[in-house]
């Protein structure tokens, strides 16, 4: 970890199946650290900031809205009859 990593740094991480680039707080991402289990993919990390002056105060709601709205996709993509 880098000395400036601060819990209002964003970390910006790539996901090793879809390719997927997102950039997080820390304090989003603490479970990150962990070391995973034998299996499980984690995720790549390209880069850590300094910390934000001016994080986002709304950062963790949106967080939450973004995963339950891909959760609905999901479920409405596998259990959603086709028209």
């Amino acid at each position: 970890m880098p000395s400036h990593d601060d819990c209002c740094s964003k970390i910006k991480m790539k996901c090793p199946d879809c390719g997927e680039v997102t950039e997080l707080y820390d304090y989003l991402i603490d479970k990150i650290l962990q070391t995973p289990e034998p299996g499980v993919p984690s995720v790549e990390v390209l880069s850590i900031s300094p910390r934000d002056p001016d994080p986002d105060p709304d950062a963790r709601s949106n967080r939450m809205r973004e995963i339950w709205t891909r959760r609905e996709q999901k479920y409405r993509a596998t259990y959603r009859p086709a028209k």
